[in-house]
């Protein structure tokens, strides 16, 4: 195997090569308008990781709320106790 450059025709001083004719244009054929087809049904991983999602955040919602709510009672427990021992203590 030889890693010496070729000459370039352009440098060599020899002719350079005529170029190949054009090809003829190409013709585009007419298709015939498609008719409509029933669409298979599509894959429902998207419709999947939507439901997920919505399943994680009503969680998520939930979770919250139900601390809320036992924080709450725990404040009017604490409340109602307080009020308890301001009573005997009158």
């Amino acid at each position: 195997m030889s890693f010496v450059r070729k000459p370039r025709p352009y440098s060599s001083g020899l002719p350079s090569a005529p170029l190949p004719a054009p090809a003829a244009p190409k013709v585009r054929r007419e298709r015939p308008a498609r008719t409509p087809r029933a669409r298979a049904p599509r894959s429902s991983w998207a419709g999947a990781v939507t439901a997920l999602a919505g399943l994680g955040a009503l969680l998520v919602l939930v979770v919250g709320l139900s601390g809320l709510w036992n924080q709450v009672t725990r404040d009017w427990q604490f409340r109602a106790a307080a009020a308890g021992v301001l009573d005997v203590v009158r």
